[in-house]
């Protein structure tokens, strides 16, 4: 359990299963006309049905899909389902932190789960909201995914379970419980919103890419990943490889990769912080620390900023760059989330191995 802010955030139940057996009862909700967004969800005895009819948000780009309230005299406690198709492959995490953002939610605690070379990362968050009547109102998410066969694309979605900020120590088990028990009714059997497609490096190394994203060498070193669609490109991903014995240091590599932003004549400009180094938990095949960075890169001629983010490891006999260009976080898309994905599956799937 952590503190912050005077707000707990338990990551265990306190109940047996007798008490659960007691306290909870399990709501199946299948009033959505597609099947796809049925689901189970847990919730206390006194908490029941308050809206089933699905309702469109488009102010914050959300479809409720089950509304659930205290129907006594016990502090309120409202649980609220809702869902978002969206075309393309991120992490789920990301979609929730760029809705919380939206809609004002300041993120208290959180907690992130990992599957980066799988079905991403996925999120459960505790967050306070201040509304302009001065109430204070605690809430806690969690998040699914799930891939749409009916549209393509995949489902995103999130449960909340929320009170006011002054009854939050009194109902943060049951919330707790509520937020960790559920799950969609009928799932499908692809765990990503798109299938995610094999890139060949050469005959024995190889990385993973999500399906609309297209890759193509460009030199004996470098590869292009490129996320355009309808002739209009999105997204990014730069990777070159040296071979370790001409370069020393990440410094090195960095410096020569970056050398095309400092030519006076193309009218393209990196400002870059300072880079940083981080423990490598997402690759058994790379090195164990990862070196990077992230800024902004500005095109005079065409009046562009862009989100600029690399990370520099070595894996096999080579120093590896990797360098994402994209769109910078907003809340009218999700470009960013995309281009974060695409470039992490790289990360944690590309395997080099000596022909």
């Amino acid at each position: 359990m952590s503190i912050k802010f005077g707000f707990d955030f338990p990551l265990k139940s306190p109940f047996t299963q007798e008490e659960v057996q007691q306290r909870f009862w399990k709501c199946l909700y299948t009033s959505a006309d597609q099947q796809m967004l049925h689901y189970w969800v847990v919730l206390p005895h006194r908490v029941q049905p308050a809206e089933l009819t699905p309702v469109n948000f488009p102010e914050v780009g959300l479809t409720n899909i089950g509304r659930y309230i205290t129907n006594d005299e016990s502090p309120y406690l409202e649980v609220w389902a809702a869902y978002q198709h969206c075309r393309w492959e991120m992490n789920a995490s990301d979609w929730l932190f760029n809705r919380l953002d939206m809609m004002g939610e300041k993120v208290l605690h959180q907690r992130i789960i990992d599957n980066p070379s799988g079905s991403g990362s996925f999120a459960d968050v505790l967050t306070l909201k201040t509304h302009g009547s001065g109430d204070e109102v605690i809430s806690r998410y969690t998040v699914q995914k799930d891939y749409n066969p009916k549209d393509g694309g995949g489902n995103y979605f999130l449960l909340k379970a929320s009170c006011a900020a002054r009854d939050y120590a009194a109902l943060a088990s049951d919330i707790f419980a509520i937020v960790v028990s559920w799950d969609l009714l009928h799932r499908s059997n692809l765990a990503t919103a798109e299938l995610l497609t094999s890139v060949d490096v050469n005959k024995t190394s190889s990385f993973k890419i999500p399906a609309s994203w297209k890759a193509k060498g460009i030199a004996d070193n470098r590869l292009v990943v490129e996320h355009t669609l309808n002739d209009i490109n999105y997204g990014v991903v730069n990777i070159c490889f040296y071979p370790k014995e001409r370069y020393q240091s990440p410094n090195d590599v960095y410096r020569d990769s970056t050398a095309r932003f400092h030519q006076q004549d193309n009218g393209i400009t990196l400002d870059a912080r300072e880079m940083e180094i981080v423990a490598n938990e997402v690759n058994e095949a790379s090195s164990d620390v990862f070196y990077t960075c992230t800024g902004e890169i500005f095109s005079a001629t065409e009046n562009m900023r862009a989100y600029y983010h690399m990370v520099i490891f070595k894996q096999a006999d080579y120093w590896c760059y990797a360098e994402l260009v994209g769109k910078h976080k907003n809340h009218k898309d999700y470009r960013y989330e995309e281009n974060k994905r695409c470039l992490e599956l790289f990360l944690s799937t590309i395997t080099m191995i000596e022909e």
